[in-house]
């Protein structure tokens, strides 16, 4: 009995000396011991805010995986939600990562997921909104893993398609604006190449089109000389009194385009885009009814062109934007690509 005892004695001593040394090894042999008391008592001892950022992720997962493993799913979900929120790109990799405890976690990140996109795309859209193009970058390119990720775990969101355009669309206008960057165009050689362009249709050649891509932003270009950009107005958001939902909001169910139609751009409106190489991005205001309340230009392709744009947007149709089944109002972003 007191060889027992001894031994008793001597196995928690050994555990103390551990855990003082090591907590977090000591907590990954406690956990696989099936000692998930223990276990939390020596991760107790790690200080996420001293140690380095691995151990303290190794730390969490460990609280997680011996709450879980205690029943106490409500608070291993909690520390779930902390470490996705901190890192939403994160995978878990220790050993001892059950099916149960990948399924939780999994349907963790599937709740978040929406959110975590939605505010990645707030704080890219405000940076591109100063021109700020480094800083817009990192955030959206995270948000276009984080889509994947959605699509993958079957995220059900009905903003998410017109997210991942409007997301890949800023990417695209991040890359466009570093190569003009890379090898600048004078405004002269701009301006013939447009001359050229206006004169280069023949009678019976098919008119270009105009394509209008929803949710999407395209490369903003320096508008040349020849074709002074147009002052961009306000956004009909803050000209509305009323609450106006758009991309950014949850629950919503986006417009569907009925009419969509580019009627009043001409042939030459176009031809001179598309020789400019340049593409604008329009916001509309669409209200209960579906009909287009307000139209604003946010990034110019050239006066012409513009107003074209903004008489054919306001002439537009929708089947309207939904809010737990009640129409509301909603600004779309859409680009204009010749």
């Amino acid at each position: 009995m007191r060889a027992i005892l001894l031994t008793g004695v001597v196995l928690v001593a050994a555990r103390a000396g551990l855990s003082a040394q090591d907590p977090l090894g000591a907590a990954k042999e406690l956990y696989a011991s099936a000692a998930y008391e223990d276990a939390l008592t020596a991760l107790n001892s790690v200080d996420g805010n001293s140690t380095a950022p691995d151990i303290a992720r190794q730390a969490d997962e460990y609280r997680a995986f011996s709450l879980y493993a205690l029943g106490r799913t409500r608070e291993a979900e909690s520390v779930a939600e902390s470490m996705i929120r901190k890192a939403p790109l994160l995978r878990l990799d220790a050993a001892d990562v059950s099916p149960r405890i990948e399924m939780m976690f999994a349907n963790v990140r599937k709740r978040l997921l929406p959110s975590l996109i939605r505010e990645r795309f707030r704080v890219a859209r405000a940076a591109l909104d100063q021109k700020s193009f480094s800083d817009a970058e990192p955030p959206l390119t995270e948000a276009r893993l984080l889509i994947t990720d959605a699509e993958k775990l079957g995220v059900k969101d009905d903003g998410l398609v017109d997210l991942s355009v409007l997301v890949d669309g800023f990417l695209q206008l991040i890359r466009s604006v570093a190569e003009q960057q890379a090898s600048p165009r004078s405004a002269a050689t701009v301006t013939a190449r447009a001359t050229d362009a206006g004169t280069a249709s023949r009678p019976g050649a098919p008119p270009p089109e105009t394509a209008v891509r929803s949710e999407t932003a395209v490369r903003p270009a320096s508008t040349p000389a020849a074709a002074p950009s147009a002052p961009v107005s306000q956004s009909p958001v803050a000209v509305s009194g009323q609450r106006v939902y758009s991309i950014e909001d949850e629950d919503v169910s986006p417009p569907v385009a009925l009419d969509q139609r580019m009627t009043a751009v001409t042939m030459e409106m176009t031809q001179m885009a598309k020789a400019l190489h340049v593409s604008g991005v329009l916001e509309v205001l669409i209200d209960e009814a579906g009909l287009v309340a307000d139209a604003t230009i946010r990034q110019s392709v050239n006066v012409r062109f513009d107003n074209a744009v903004l008489r054919s947007a306001r002439r537009w149709k929708y089947r309207p934007a939904l809010k737990n089944g009640v129409p509301v109002r909603y600004i779309k972003t859409l680009a204009v690509v010749p």
